[in-house]
């Protein structure tokens, strides 16, 4: 109850007053593709979207990917342990699984946990964030459930120019980037790096577990990235970008109980490899036609090191993902509509030391849609076949239409299904200290329908949304080192009202949101496990000349850790400080504190949390 009136009193000013976001700054202007797999203006996308720019980014100071996306409207955060360690999305109270991560539009997942490292992605990589909440496999296939993060990576643009920051901040964090981006006459390019690395805290947290270790949990990583273009025409683009990216992490495991060997334990750590190369070319071939085509090969390679039975050597796993990725993609207008048709097909493979009974699959594609305008109605419909080799067809489709009641307000309705796919470990696991596959699971599927109103003047934006997902054929994990394997019994209904508010007027900017969810199991009532029922967020900025003072809350329910919902996780209301000063046209320094208040809290049962905890960067980046 607590937490629910924190809730509503953070929220409150959203009703009160008009505001503009800093860290959710989505304005009628921005362009999105991630809606419909086509550009179109914020303002004209059916989907339920939002965007994070580069400068909003920067400005907001946060130093990870999971911080921003905590924010964001109809988003949960788990994470086991503070930076770089292992974290859990959920979109409008779907799984984990249930969300499809895309970095400039390829997948870089794993294809044994079904989830991408979010937590290993730089925030210094990324120039835009776009968020669509709501079913989408039939845009995007298989995993698009509970919705879809689409990360853009740095590009070159104008005159060429350097860039560069170096952070200091409590718990031994310290982070460096440098980076040159622009456009030659017809060539564009952007190149960066960066490093950044962290003492953390333990990750375990809790002192009677036989896996806690006192030692503090590190975190750093490496990461690089390209692009480059060659514009042959402004109608015909070929072009290269490739990605680079490796944390190592340290974490908390152990065999025996603290009392029994307090002082030698085990460092248990693992060490990431995420990279990414793809070519691409673009090409107007008449007014009406678009076409996009790109080859693409991502990996997601993680080895872990843990001791023997002993306790006396150093082992050794690796599990590596490998898709290969082919996209075709045509884009027709014609005076009925704008027609999207393509093609697709990726092929996975898993190789490492844990050995499957299959280990590659192939998942070919035929996408169909069509957005049409016709006064004040909109409508979008999108059709998808995915023919995967593992359990062969899969039809998802949407429909959605939008009326524009006068300038300012706008309603519209969505439907659609989608599914995902099980994964390596669910369909073909040994039993290797975990669980045993079963190879006959079926995919899990959704049916969703949602309804919307919004209203937008003046830069100004408010939306509610009410949606209702009814996920079917739920799969369930059973205990580690049980012999029973994943089947598909339980039913999940989700379903929520998100509130969301964009606005400015002089020189404040504030955003909020508010979700109210119910994510459940059908057949006992139970919660899914770390899902609240409310959640929100509030953000204030203040702008006095080269001056920028700003402010975050995030509040969330109570949870409950488990599915018996027999241990309960509390409620939480952190508060977040930030300024930016401008030195000038060039130099620029952040500095940002989290959790102000030191609050003891927890996103997973007995793992650990920052305190209060500050960062400070000082960044050259020349205007356009």
């Amino acid at each position: 109850m607590l937490h629910r009136s924190a809730l509503a009193i953070a929220l409150a000013p959203l009703f009160a007053h008009s505001f503009n976001s800093v860290a959710a700054d989505t304005t009628l202007s921005d362009i999105v593709v991630t809606a419909a797999r086509t550009e179109q203006k914020v303002s004209d996308a059916l989907g339920d979207i939002s965007v994070i720019t580069q400068d909003q980014i920067q400005k907001a100071g946060q130093t990870t990917l999971v911080q921003l996306l905590a924010m964001q409207p109809g988003v949960q955060i788990v994470q086991n342990g503070g930076t770089g360690k292992s974290a859990d999305i959920f979109i409008r109270g779907a799984n984990a699984t249930h969300t499809l991560v895309l970095i400039d539009g390829l997948r870089v997942s794993s294809a044994t946990t079904g989830t991408t490292a979010l937590e290993n992605i730089p925030l210094d990589q990324i120039e835009r964030v776009e968020i669509l909440r709501g079913p989408a496999s039939s845009l995007y296939g298989a995993d698009a459930i509970g919705g879809v993060i689409q990360i853009f990576t740095k590009s070159g643009k104008g005159k060429p120019r350097l860039n560069a920051s170096v952070g200091l901040g409590t718990y031994g964090s310290s982070s460096a980037t440098a980076g040159i981006a622009g456009r030659v006459e017809n060539t564009s390019f952007s190149v960066q790096a960066g490093a950044s690395s962290t003492n953390g805290v333990s990750a375990i947290a809790n002192k009677t577990l036989r896996n806690y270790n006192p030692d503090d949990d590190g975190y750093n990583n490496r990461n690089v990235s390209l692009k480059l273009a060659q514009h042959f025409t402004e109608n015909h683009e070929l072009g290269i970008q490739g990605w680079l990216n490796e944390g190592t992490n340290h974490y908390d495991g152990g065999t025996t109980s603290p009392a029994a060997n307090p002082t030698n334990r085990f460092d248990y750590y693992g060490n990431r490899r995420q990279t990414l190369i793809s070519v691409y070319s673009k090409n107007q071939f008449t007014e009406n036609w678009m076409s996009n085509f790109s080859v693409g090969q991502s990996e997601d390679n993680l080895e872990s090191f843990s001791p023997n039975t002993a306790n006396t050597l150093k082992v050794r796993s690796l599990i590596k993902t490998t898709q290969t990725q082919y996209s075709w993609q045509n884009d027709i207008t014609t005076d009925l509509g704008l027609f999207t048709l393509g093609s697709e097909r990726r092929e996975q493979k898993v190789e490492g030391t844990t050995k499957f009974a299959k280990d590659e699959r192939n998942i070919q594609s035929y996408l169909l849609g069509w957005q049409y305008k016709l006064g004040s109605h909109q409508f979008q419909a999108n059709s998808r076949l995915d023919q995967n080799s593992q359990f062969g067809d899969k039809t998802t489709g949407s429909l959605g239409y939008a009326y524009q009641i006068n300038p300012q307000w706008r309603a519209h309705a969505l439907y659609g299904t989608a599914f995902n796919a099980p994964t390596f470990n669910q369909l073909y696991s040994p039993l290797q200290g975990r669980y045993i596959g079963n190879p006959n699971l079926k995919p899990e599927e959704a049916e969703n329908g949602e309804i919307g109103l919004q209203f937008s003047q003046g830069g100004q934006r408010i939306s509610a949304i009410y949606y209702k997902n009814k996920v079917d054929n739920l799969i369930i994990t059973p205990s580690v080192g049980t012999t029973t394997p994943p089947i598909n019994v339980n039913k999940a209904d989700l379903k929520g009202l998100t509130l969301s508010y964009n606005g400015s007027w002089d020189r404040t900017q504030v955003y909020g949101n508010a979700d109210f969810l119910r994510a459940e199991d059908a057949d006992t009532g139970n919660w899914l496990p770390r899902r609240a029922r409310e959640h929100g967020a509030l953000g204030l900025t203040q702008t006095w000349g080269d001056w920028q003072f700003g402010s975050e809350i995030e509040s969330s329910g109570h949870r409950f850790d488990d599915t018996a919902n027999a241990l309960r996780l509390s409620g939480y209301t952190l508060l977040n400080v930030f300024t930016n000063y401008r030195i000038n046209q060039d130099w620029s320094v952040n500095a940002r504190v989290n959790n102000l208040f030191d609050r003891e809290y927890e996103l997973a049962k007995d793992y650990g949390t920052f305190g209060t905890n500050l960062f400070v960067t000082l960044r050259y980046s020349p205007a356009l």
